[in-house]
């Protein structure tokens, strides 16, 4: 009789079942292994958020009022680089309560470092107004700048560009030029537009004055005022039902509708009469992006990008406000210097982060409701569009105004 060997191993079916199984398994794992990562993120990004809005707490125990946001120094001939041109965002002011010392001592006193390069918001260079020598002469040459540093868009100026770590958001990828030091956390300007672009100090017919003062009476509604200083006792709506900062994502040079402005929209008839007024520039099949083949405008500087610059006061690089509910479009009345619709946003899934008045951090949803207003309070604003009035945004809008007594409930 013939004896058959019994042979050990797997045959081909049997080793794409097993295949087959594992491949199932790691496509069941991995969403679970990302959410879970983005969730530790998110928790990171809150907890930044804290210890911002616990030295803007501090700040204000220590000065008496909130910091800033739009101060710094001037003079009437506006020299980029040894004034900031009164364009420091509360973001410099707290530098001394957020653990970062080091950076605060190399603003506020002079330093020595790298001569004027470029204005990254101006795209101007500064090397033959300098009038530097050349590199033969000197191996380094350098140049002092005056304490609180130059215009805040400076990027030879090197407090700028450092990047500091508890103002960013983890799940923000975000890193490198064209940006200086970037941050995803910004201050509320309140529910209004007209004239917040400026603030209170305003630079005109060659002289600073605080010439915007009625226009930040009847529109600087928020808990920060730019170029203006508030308190706490001025929040007469409550701090716990207050938003002070809220969350942004930085720009990644995608065209992305939360990140880069359409802009020349227009004033009266335009954004100020119709929030919605960009609705139309919206690619259709991608309806996070802009449509470049539409009429729209877009910056062409890649460096004037949402969050891009920690020190600036410029609305789009440390500012939002509470028209359009997050994660919407930015619309801008003027160029990307000016203001429009300012909405937060975030990388998270559906919403994103805002700090409340009593320090405390929510996750605002996508779906907060809104209103269905299509202008925004402005000077000579009537009826409910009258400076004073509540506002018309919704629950959003009641949110981001800081004095306008309307009643909002302890959850949302």
């Amino acid at each position: 009789m013939k004896r058959y060997r019994h042979r050990n191993g797997f045959t081909l079916l049997e080793l794409l079942v097993v295949v087959g199984v594992i491949g199932i398994l790691v496509g069941l794992l991995l969403p679970a292994v990302q959410a879970a990562r983005e969730a530790a993120r998110r928790m990171s990004c809150s907890n930044n958020f804290r210890q911002i809005a616990l030295g803007v707490a501090q700040y204000h125990d220590a000065f008496g009022h909130l910091p800033p946001h739009g101060t710094g120094t001037f003079s009437n001939v506006n020299d980029p680089t040894n004034t900031n041109q009164f364009r420091l965002s509360f973001l410099v002011s707290i530098t001394p309560f957020m653990g970062t010392s080091p950076t605060w001592s190399a603003i506020s006193d002079e330093l020595v470092g790298l001569p004027p390069e470029d204005d990254v918001n101006q795209e101007e260079d500064y090397d033959g107004m300098m009038g530097m020598m050349s590199m033969g002469e000197y191996e380094e040459p350098s140049h002092v700048y005056p304490a609180m540093g130059p215009v805040p868009s400076m990027s030879s100026y090197e407090p700028w560009a450092n990047e500091i770590p508890s103002y960013r958001c983890p799940s923000d990828p975000g890193i490198g030029l064209p940006a200086l030091g970037r941050t995803n956390y910004t201050a509320c300007l309140g529910d209004a537009i007209e004239g917040l672009d400026d603030g209170l100090w305003r630079y005109e017919a060659g002289q600073w004055s605080p010439s915007g003062e009625a226009q930040v009476r009847a529109t600087g509604r928020g808990m920060f005022v730019p170029r203006m200083v508030t308190t706490f006792d001025d929040v007469t709506d409550g701090l716990s039902t207050t938003i002070m900062l809220g969350e942004i994502a930085t720009d990644l040079g995608d065209n992305d509708i939360r990140t880069v402005p359409s802009i020349n929209n227009g004033w009266a008839g335009g954004v100020l009469d119709d929030v919605r007024i960009c609705r139309s520039h919206i690619d259709g099949t991608r309806p996070q992006f802009w449509d470049s083949g539409s009429s729209i405008q877009l910056p062409t500087n890649n460096a004037q990008g949402r969050g891009h610059r920690w020190a600036d006061a410029n609305p789009l690089m440390t500012s939002f406000n509470t028209v359009l509910t997050p994660n919407r479009e930015l619309c801008f009345g003027g160029d990307e210097t000016t203001i429009g619709t300012l909405t937060m946003s975030s990388r998270h899934q559906g919403g994103g982060h805002v700090a409340m008045g009593d320090g405390s951090i929510k996750f605002i949803t996508d779906s907060i409701e809104c209103g269905d207003s299509d202008g925004t309070v402005t000077q000579n604003g009537q009826a409910e569009l009258a400076p004073g009035s509540p506002s018309v945004f919704g629950l959003w809008g009641a949110l981001g105004t800081r004095d306008q007594a309307e009643i909002v409930g302890e959850e949302f």
